[in-house]
């Protein structure tokens, strides 16, 4: 039976990493592109935690903790890269934030592995379930109101990798060797979730329509903060340029209830423009939202 387990994870294993590659693929006009380069490598490492856990290799149980830890850190690469996905400043967050990352809470598991000799398994002190905890509360959390039941399975399948990282494989329950499915359900998730909001940016006929289907897209691939600041930076323009909109959750809106005209968005989605070229490409978000035609 484990063994069985063993292959389904491979091969679970794989089919994440082709929905990985189908999801940076739809995502080469943002910056978002680099989150899901660490997603494939993280999951590459789940491919080799998965091989390592076949029982007909007899690997060293201390070995098979290792590498079930060191998935669940690489799990928390693309969350964390995010947090840093704007530009200039997403190149340096690779090496001063995500690479330190890694580094520090590898090195507490490394360090017990060494003093027992790799006999045993690692034990979860509480600073390492600390150090995990809050960088996957402050990662994944952004995601909560936006794409909340990717980021809910996802977590999940990461505390069950940094779980089952402390059991032996020969007593390990199923629940505990499920990581590999979870991870996969909230990649499939995302990926139907893309294809939805993609197919309705690709549809939206009104530049009002555009704005809302462009935010929620938006929304979805970078979470709540990113939001939130968009929206909070595009209306400091609205005072000083008297705008008669400003910039919910919902797109542009007016005070009023009314429906924008298209005049009054066109200053408005010149600043909107200007914002998101941070995290995607301007010729293609002034394609999206027409803004040859708003002149």
């Amino acid at each position: 039976m484990p063994d069985i387990f063993g292959l389904i994870s491979i091969a679970t294993a794989l089919v994440a990493v082709w929905f990985a590659v189908q999801i940076r693929s739809m995502l080469m006009m943002w910056t978002a592109r680099q989150a899901w380069t660490w997603m494939i490598v993280s999951l590459l490492a789940v491919l080799l935690h998965s091989v390592f856990s076949l029982r007909i290799l007899q690997m060293n149980e201390a070995v098979n903790s290792a590498t079930a830890y060191f998935s669940a850190t690489m799990l928390l690469t693309p969350l964390v890269t995010i947090l840093g996905a704007r530009r200039p400043g997403i190149f340096a967050w690779h090496w001063f934030v995500v690479l330190p990352m890694i580094v520090v809470l590898q090195w507490a598991a490394f360090s017990q592995l060494q003093g027992n000799h790799w006999r045993t398994p690692i034990e979860l002190s509480a600073p390492l379930v600390m150090g995990f905890a809050v960088v996957l509360v402050m990662s994944a959390g952004t995601f909560l109101g936006m794409n909340s039941l990717f980021a809910l399975v996802y977590a999940l399948g990461i505390a069950i990798f940094l779980t089952s990282g402390t059991t032996p494989a020969s007593v390990q329950s199923p629940v505990l060797r499920s990581g590999p499915l979870l991870i996969l359900a909230a990649i499939w998730i995302f990926h139907r979730n893309l294809r939805l909001q993609t197919a309705q940016l690709q549809t939206a006929s009104t530049t009002i329509q555009q704005t809302k289907a462009l935010q929620n897209l938006f929304g979805s691939l970078y979470g709540f903060a990113w939001s939130r600041r968009v929206q909070d930076r595009v209306n400091q323009f609205a005072p000083r340029e008297q705008w008669s909109v400003r910039l919910t959750s919902a797109g542009f809106e007016r005070p009023d209830g009314n429906l924008p005209t298209d005049e009054e968005l066109r200053k408005p989605c010149e600043a909107l423009l200007w914002v998101l070229a941070r995290f995607g490409d301007e010729t293609w978000l002034q394609h999206i939202l027409n803004q040859s035609n708003l002149r």
